[in-house]
This record gives C-alpha cells, sequence and structure tokens, in this order.
C-alpha cells in the first residue's frame, strides 16, 4: 500500500475543530434575530411530547427524533426548549465538521491536508447558514459522513466490528432523514466496484445483513407499540409520488407544453419538463457546493488533481455521490422544485475533493507561487462570508413579536400568516386552520368564519400583497395600530378586530399607529 495510505498519518487535533464550531455557532446564533421557521414543528413536537407523550409528538410531525433529543436536554440541564434546540444543534455542527475532518484523513489526507478541510467545512457559507437555526441536516450530514468512513475502512479490512459500526451510522442518519434509506440500501453495492477487494459479493451481503436484521426489528417494535397511530406522511407522499411518477409527470408536460410551446411543438414538452428538472437540479446543486468552489474543482479536475486518493476509496467516494445525485433527481421529479439545502448532502461528498486540491495548489513550486496567494484569498474570503450574513434584516418580525407580548392580553385569540409570530407571542392560535391554508395570506383573509374567531390579526405582507391587504382593511372597516417595516423582506401588520379580548382596548393599546423598523429588541422569553 502506498505510504499516503496507511492509517500512521498525523491527525489533526480535534478538540480545535470542535471548539471552532461552538464559537462559531455561537456568533452565529448571537447576530440571527429569528429562529428558522422549521424550527417552530420541532417546537410544537416537543411540546407535545411533553404534556402528552411520543404518540402526541408523532401525530404533530411523523418524524420527531430531533424533537425527543433537544426534549432531553431541555429536562437534564432546564434550558428552555429553544435554547435546548440550539444547543443541541451547535454539538451536531461540531460532530458533522469533525467527521468531516475524520473522513478527509481517512481518505489519506496529511495534517496540512486535514487543516485545510477543517477550513473547507468551517468556512462554507451555505453548510453554515443552518447553525442559528433548529434543523434535522447536522445530524444527518454527521451520521452520513461516518458511516461513509466505515465503508472505507471495510473496503480495506472487511471485519463484524465496522460493519456493526456502518449499520449503526447509517440507521442514525436514516432516523433523522429518510433520505438516508437510499445510502442504506445502495451504498454496500458500491462494494462490487472495487478491485482490491476480494470475495466483493459476500462482504457486500454481510453489509446488509445487519441493517435488514435492525429495520425488520425496529419495524416490527412500531408496529407492536403504534399498531394504529404510526403516522409518516411525509414518507407516505413520496411512496405515492414515485408510484404515480409516470401519471403525474405526463399531466405535468402536457401543463408545461401549454404554457411554453406552440401547438405544432408540443410533442416536445416531455423533453422541454425534463430539461428544465435537470436545469433546476443543476443549479442548486452547484449553489450548495458554491460557484468558488465549484471553479477550484474544475481547476483540478483539469489539472488531474482528483488522482490523489487510493483508486478504490475514489470509486466509493463517487458511488456516494451517484446515490446523492440519483436521490436528488427522484426528489425533483416527483416534487417538481429543488433547494441548495437539499442539494447539500452531495455537496458534502463533493468538498470531500478540495482539501487535496487545495494542498496540490499550496505545494506549487516557486514560479508559481501564485497559486498560494489564490488558496489564501479564497480561504478568508469564504470565512468572511460565513461570519457575515444578512438575516439581521429580519428583526422586524421579533419586534412585532415583542410589540404582541406587551400590548395583548396573553388569552388572546391570534391570527397571523408568520409561523415565528404564531409560536412565539404565545397568543391562542388555530393552528389546524392555519395549516389548512399553508399560511397564505390570501386564504386566510377569505376565511370569514376563521377571521370572526380572532381578536387581533398580525399579517406578514410583502410589497406584492400590500393592495390586497388595504382593501381587505377597507371592506371590513378596519385599522392597523402597529406596523413594523422590514423593506425587501415585507411588513408586519396588527389589526384589532372588533372582537376585543379587552373591554377598553384604547387602555392598553397605544392609539397611533406605529411605524417602525424595530423597538428596543428583548431577549427571547422561550
Amino acid at each position: 500500500m502506498h505510504p499516503r495510505y496507511t492509517a500512521s498519518l498525523a491527525t489533526l487535533d480535534y478538540r480545535l475543530v470542535v471548539f471552532a464550531s461552538l464559537l462559531l455557532s455561537l456568533w452565529l446564533i448571537s447576530i440571527d434575530p429569528l429562529v428558522n421557521r422549521d424550527a417552530i414543528i420541532y417546537l410544537r413536537a416537543a411540546d407535545a411530547y411533553l404534556e402528552q407523550g411520543f404518540a402526541a409528538s408523532q401525530q404533530l410531525f411523523g418524524r420527531p427524533l430531533l424533537s425527543i433529543c433537544f426534549t432531553v436536554v431541555h429536562q437534564i440541564t432546564g434550558l428552555s426548549l429553544l435554547s435546548a434546540g440550539l444547543l443541541l444543534n451547535s454539538l451536531f455542527y461540531a460532530l458533522f465538521c469533525t467527521s468531516f475532518v475524520l473522513t478527509v484523513a481517512t481518505l489519506g489526507g496529511d495534517r496540512r491536508v486535514q487543516l485545510l478541510a477543517a477550513l473547507v467545512v468551517l468556512s462554507h457559507p451555505i453548510l453554515n447558514d443552518h447553525r442559528s437555526s433548529i434543523v434535522r441536516d447536522p445530524a444527518y450530514w454527521a451520521f452520513l459522513l461516518l458511516a461513509f468512513r466505515e465503508l472505507l475502512l471495510y473496503a480495506r479490512d472487511p471485519r463484524w466490528a465496522t460493519r456493526l459500526r456502518w449499520c449503526a451510522w447509517i440507521t442514525l442518519a436514516s432516523l433523522f432523514r429518510f433520505e438516508g434509506v437510499f445510502f442504506a440500501l445502495l451504498a454496500p453495492l458500491s462494494l462490487l466496484t472495487l478491485k482490491q477487494m476480494p470475495q466483493r459479493v459476500k462482504h457486500c451481503c454481510y453489509l446488509l445483513l445487519p441493517l435488514l436484521i435492525t429495520a425488520t426489528a425496529s419495524v416490527l417494535t412500531l408496529l407492536v407499540l403504534l399498531p394504529e397511530r404510526l403516522h409518516l406522511p411525509a414518507i407516505e407522499r413520496y411512496i405515492r409520488g414515485l408510484t404515480n411518477l409516470p401519471a403525474e409527470f405526463a399531466a405535468a408536460a402536457h401543463s408545461a407544453g401549454q404554457a411554453m410551446l406552440n401547438s405544432s411543438a408540443g410533442e416536445d414538452a416531455g423533453i422541454a419538463l425534463i430539461a428544465a428538472l435537470l436545469a433546476i437540479l443543476l443549479l442548486n446543486i452547484l449553489r450548495a457546493i458554491t460557484w468558488p468552489y465549484v471553479a477550484v474543482l474544475l481547476w483540478g479536475y483539469h489539472e488531474k488533481l482528483l488522482t490523489r486518493l487510493r483508486p478504490d476509496d475514489a470509486r466509493l467516494l463517487v458511488a456516494q455521490l451517484l446515490i446523492s445525485l440519483g436521490y436528488l433527481a427522484a426528489f425533483t421529479a416527483i416534487n417538481r422544485f429543488m433547494l441548495e439545502r437539499y442539494a447539500n448532502q452531495l455537496g458534502i461528498f463533493a468538498l470531500l475533493y478540495l482539501p487535496f486540491i487545495l494542498n496540490a495548489l499550496w505545494q506549487a513550486d516557486g514560479r508559481r507561487h501564485w497559486k498560494k496567494i489564490i488558496v489564501a484569498a479564497l480561504m478568508v474570503f469564504m470565512c468572511l462570508d460565513s461570519l457575515h450574513n444578512s438575516k439581521h434584516e429580519k428583526r422586524f418580525i421579533r419586534d412585532a413579536r415583542d410589540w404582541l407580548v406587551q400590548h395583548t392580553p396573553q388569552d388572546a385569540q391570534l391570527l397571523s400568516n408568520d409561523k415565528y409570530l404564531a409560536y412565539f407571542s404565545a397568543r391562542a392560535f388555530n393552528w389546524p386552520a392555519a395549516n389548512g391554508h399553508h399560511f397564505a395570506l390570501e386564504g386566510m383573509l377569505e376565511d370569514t368564519a376563521l377571521l370572526q374567531q380572532q381578536d387581533y390579526l398580525a399579517m406578514r405582507v410583502s410589497a406584492a400583497e400590500l393592495s390586497q391587504w388595504g382593501r381587505f382593511l377597507q371592506q371590513h372597516e378596519l385599522q392597523e395600530i402597529a406596523v413594523f417595516e422590514g423593506g425587501r423582506h415585507g411588513s408586519i401588520r396588527i389589526v384589532a378586530t372588533p372582537q376585543l379580548a379587552l373591554p377598553n382596548p384604547a387602555a392598553s393599546i397605544p392609539a397611533p399607529t406605529l411605524h417602525t423598523r424595530g423597538m428596543n429588541p428583548q431577549r427571547e422569553r422561550q
């Protein structure tokens, strides 16, 4: 075996990676005035778990593992659910960053390559965008990378301990995100492509065996414990989407053809739809990797710098990329949209090449010292991009929440199309009705029965919706009692309906209409 593939390579002190990751999370949480919208469903599932147990939490959100995890942290530490969720998210990010560097080391990266790997994963603006959020992604990424590392080790020395560790990591990844099932089923097949591993078919079956036993035992346990209450709507939707894909694709192609093509070109509607979906998929993948790193990867490919990995390791890494691409293509075909956040799993595997390419560029001889300058400038630029974001522009939503807490009765019935206001105002809120309207302004304003039940409306109105909002106020003879402007993010407009909770609302609500980008911010009460 080549010396650079041995296990004796010097390793980076991973405690530094953990410390840097936690410090970065603390900074990004401190400059973000809001928690993400997806966090609201996790917080509500945690509330349900505390009040009524697992079944209630699972009915509210089909995969409540993350909610249960930070509920346990809340119970142990006494932290609020929000703080416990952010703490757990930060810990998962630290595990993810460490797993990334550890995987690069397993691929043959020496101490400098590992340092570059740490810089890459800690400075990546898209991956770090969720550090101030409560999401399942960092846990999924961490366990997915740990599973891939065990696959690399298993290909070199197939032992039962390695099989069990791979099974454990990929199972945890699948519990956090359903996409892990694709890797669980397909990653073992990648062993069949290896050239230096004897008895590939036998070891592939051995790798699948503990996974199949674990999956069967888990399903039987759930069926016994929750025979009638187990409900996984997201997974059921994906399965229906796959089975109905031919018919739905034909309908979508027909509609797209009528909208885009002349009658004589209608027979090409299917091709046009495929091209459009592929363009969306490719664009989001490139955004997930980021354009500067895409340029570096292409540069490395052109300079033949991607061949520095052990051949079998390179095959396994390509297989992970293909599995990710296959899942993303299926998702795009079923849902006919794609987000860069979903493409991050493919981006992470692509980024594993990057430290090796950057190291090769850094080792350029004296006549090409400009390559070192480019590498250093790129790292500085990406770090600065990660440390700064525009999330502070949404402070007006938090200020609207503070106003509602201070100026409305605690038992007031509130209607809002903003999940943050709905949850953190701690006012009575009709979640089923709001979910039924998908938190859309138009649907809520047209639901007369729902409006009649409310004491206050706190609506987030975009610039395009201002005219509709104005007509609504005029039709119902209502007046705004507070407005919080958010520039390009719209505005929060608060209205008291005639059915006020207080007999004399003027005593608790300022008479003049308030137009502000934000009052004195207060610390999160949750």
